[in-house]
């Protein structure tokens, strides 16, 4: 029974992750397909394919999200250090180390920082209310509507979470379009994360707007809505970002 309900966790929990996780893991694999077949595996690779053995048996006994996340960790620095010349298998790598920043150390830094971070989202949301609602109340981390409405910031509602989506949509656009990096790289990340910081800012105020807009736009079909126009927006400027004419500059 405890076997059936764990597998049934990570199989639900497999289903709630969004499109861009599943792309990630797409490129990893597509590109693994077209690495270098011909190049043999040494002492050091017999070893740390032991040892990766090791940790997969280890990580069962782990929380499914942390025990996926260290393996792509442990996966990814493998690829990155010992790619044997096949630019392939270091863009494998480097989507499973986004995989692995989204997963685990991701959130282990937002529990660091959560207060300061809840902090600028509400400032960010309180700034924008102001101009358009004057009449809704700010007060540190939760806005008052005229009407008894309100709403608090918790860590879910954080930008933090949109910005690692962001990183793990821009690098797996861009290593499923190529294998190597450009400079102008960074700035599409930082312009995939602004926006998403920007919508999320945006669907917080639709939160505090009034009770109706919350109740559509958080439990209704707007936060369908909101999540597919979060997806198409973020993938539109990781491909952007990474197609070949901006390559060229």
């Amino acid at each position: 029974m405890l076997e059936l309900r764990s597998l049934d966790a990570f199989v639900t929990s497999l289903l709630t992750q969004n499109d861009i996780y599943w792309l990630a893991c797409a490129v990893t694999i597509y590109r693994l397909s077209i690495s270098d077949r011909a190049a043999r595996a040494d002492y050091l690779d017999c070893t740390l394919a032991l040892v990766l053995g090791a940790f997969i048996l280890f990580s069962s006994f782990l929380p499914y999200r942390f025990g996926i996340g260290l393996l792509a960790t442990l996966v990814s620095l493998y690829f990155l250090t010992r790619d044997h010349g096949d630019r392939n298998l270091r863009s494998a790598g480097a989507v499973l180390f986004a995989v692995a920043m989204q997963l685990v150390w991701g959130p282990i830094f937002f529990q660091l920082f959560t207060p300061e971070l809840l902090k600028a989202d509400a400032a960010l949301v309180g700034t924008v209310l102001m101009a358009l609602r004057p009449d809704i109340v700010w007060n540190g981390t939760t806005f008052f509507a005229p009407d008894g409405h309100a709403v608090a910031l918790i860590a879910a509602c954080s930008s933090f979470n949109n910005v690692s989506t962001a990183v793990l949509a821009c690098v797996a656009v861009t290593m499923l379009r190529r294998a190597e990096w450009a400079r102008h790289d960074i700035t599409t990340v930082a312009i995939a994360a602004a926006a998403m910081i920007f919508i999320n800012a945006a669907r917080i105020c639709l939160f505090a707007w009034s009770l109706a807009f919350h109740a559509y736009w958080h439990d209704g079909a707007g936060a369908q809505i909101l999540a597919i126009a979060q997806t198409i927006v973020v993938l539109a400027i990781a491909w952007w970002g990474a197609g070949p004419q901006r390559q060229a500059r």
